[in-house]
C-alpha cells in the first residue's frame, strides 16, 4: 500500500509527483470542504445557525481550509480544515442534535465514497465490455480478454492480469485498463476519480478516530462517556499532540491504510461477485 504523502517522492521524481498532486487536489479539496459543510447543515438543522451564518455551510474550499491541516494534506497526505463552529446552547437536544452534527462529517465522506465507487466500477465495467475476447493468450492484440488455465484474465500489453484480482484494486487501473481502452486523458480522469474515493475512505476513518477534537472523540462521548461535550484545552492538546506524532513517525499512515485497504479489497470482492453474476468476465 503507497504511503498517503508525497514528501519522499517530490525529491525522487518531481515531474510525476507533482501530476499527481494535481489530480488529487481537486478530489481532497472537495472531500475536505463536503465533510465540514454537512457538520454546518446538519447544526442548522437542529437550531443551530452559526455555521450558515459564518458562510460555512458551502463548498468553496476557501471557507474552511486550515493553513496546517493543508500543509500536512500536500506533504503528507493526512490534512484537516478548520473546524465549523456551533454553539450547542442553540441545539434542540443537547446531547443527541451533537451526536448528529458530529456523525454528519463522516457520513458525509462515507457517501462520496459510495457513490465514487459506484462511477468508479461502473467505468471499469464499460471498458471491460469494450475489449474483445480472443480464445488464446497468444493473440495479437494489445488489449484483450481471455481466459489461463480457465480463469478470465486481462491482457494489456506485455502481461496479463487475474479480472478478479484486478477488480480488488479498483483504483489502480488506470494505467492497466481505463487509458489503454479509452485513452490517455480518460486516465487521468480515471485517476482523479480514484483519488476523491481513497480521500473519502481515508478521512471517514480518519475523524473516526476517538481522540478530540476528531468526529469520534464527539461519538463516544455522546452514546457512552457522558461527559461535557467539548474536551478542555488541556485534554485537546496533548491530542493533538499524539496525533501529529502518530502522523510524523508514520504510525498513523501504516494504520489508515491497512483499513482503507481491507475496505476496498471488501468492496473489491463484492463488485468481483456483480461482475461475475452480470456475466462482464
Amino acid at each position: 500500500m503507497q504511503n498517503f504523502g508525497i514528501l519522499g517522492d517530490l525529491f525522487a521524481d518531481p515531474r510525476a509527483t507533482l501530476i499527481v498532486l494535481l489530480l488529487a487536489l481537486p478530489g481532497r479539496l472537495l472531500a475536505i470542504s463536503a465533510h465540514e459543510a454537512a457538520h454546518g447543515w446538519v447544526a442548522d438543522r437542529c437550531g443551530d445557525p452559526t455555521a450558515r451564518m459564518l458562510g460555512r455551510v458551502t463548498l468553496n474550499p476557501l471557507k474552511h481550509l486550515d493553513p496546517v491541516g493543508l500543509v500536512c494534506m500536500l506533504v503528507l497526505g493526512i490534512g484537516w480544515a478548520k473546524p465549523v463552529p456551533v454553539n450547542p446552547r442553540n441545539y434542540r437536544n443537547y446531547r443527541r442534535d451533537d451526536l448528529k452534527v458530529s456523525i454528519a462529517g463522516i457520513a458525509m465522506n462515507l457517501l462520496l465514497f459510495a457513490a465514487g465507487c459506484i462511477v468508479m466500477y461502473a467505468v471499469i465495467a464499460a471498458a471491460l465490455a469494450s475489449i474483445p475476447v480472443r480464445a488464446s493468450l497468444n493473440a495479437a492484440d494489445a488489449l484483450f480478454r481471455t481466459t489461463a488455465d480457465g480463469v478470465p484474465v486481462l491482457v494489456s500489453g506485455q502481461y496479463y492480469y487475474y479480472i478478479s484480482d484486478l477488480l480488488r484494486y479498483g483504483i489502480g487501473l488506470s494505467d492497466v485498463l481505463i487509458a489503454p481502452a479509452f485513452g490517455s486523458v480518460a486516465g487521468y480522469a480515471y485517476q482523479m476519480l480514484g483519488y476523491f474515493v481513497m480521500t473519502n475512505l481515508v478521512l471517514a476513518i480518519f475523524n473516526l478516530i476517538p481522540l478530540p477534537p476528531l468526529d469520534g472523540y464527539h461519538v463516544l462521548n455522546d452514546l457512552i462517556l457522558k461527559g461535557r461535550l467539548f474536551a478542555t484545552r488541556q485534554a485537546q492538546g496533548i491530542s493533538m499532540a499524539i496525533l501529529y506524532l502518530a502522523m510524523f513517525s508514520g504510525a498513523l499512515s501504516e494504520v489508515l491504510s491497512r483499513a482503507y485497504a481491507g475496505v476496498l479489497t471488501g468492496v473489491g470482492a463484492l463488485m468481483s461477485a456483480v461482475f461475475r453474476a452480470f456475466g462482464l468476465f
